[in-house]
């Protein structure tokens, strides 16, 4: 099993990727059991809103350099907006 990053840990949109990978196919193992499951969908889903940040964060900055002389807005401060766009629920 690969060692798990710290949720304090910032990683790339390609280790995000590469990590999101292996919780699959430890998901699809029919060996993982439900107590095991349940922390990997937990991080697959961190995973997932701190990737669709990275992407945003990258959209902002490349709508920056096409058009230097519009102002872009801030990011929310708050995962909400994204929470809803992932099509996925926490609460």
């Amino acid at each position: 099993m690969a060692t798990q990053p710290t949720k304090k840990q910032n990683l790339r949109f390609d280790q995000a990727l590469a990590r999101l990978e292996q919780i699959i196919q430890q998901l699809d193992d029919p060996k993982t059991g439900l107590e095991e499951m349940i922390p990997l969908v937990e991080e697959g889903l961190s995973l997932i809103r701190s990737s669709k940040d990275i992407l945003h964060h990258a959209e902002l900055r490349i709508r920056t350099l096409e058009n230097p002389q519009e102002s872009t807005p801030d990011l929310p401060s708050d995962q909400t907006e994204l929470q809803q766009n992932d099509g996925f629920s926490l609460q």
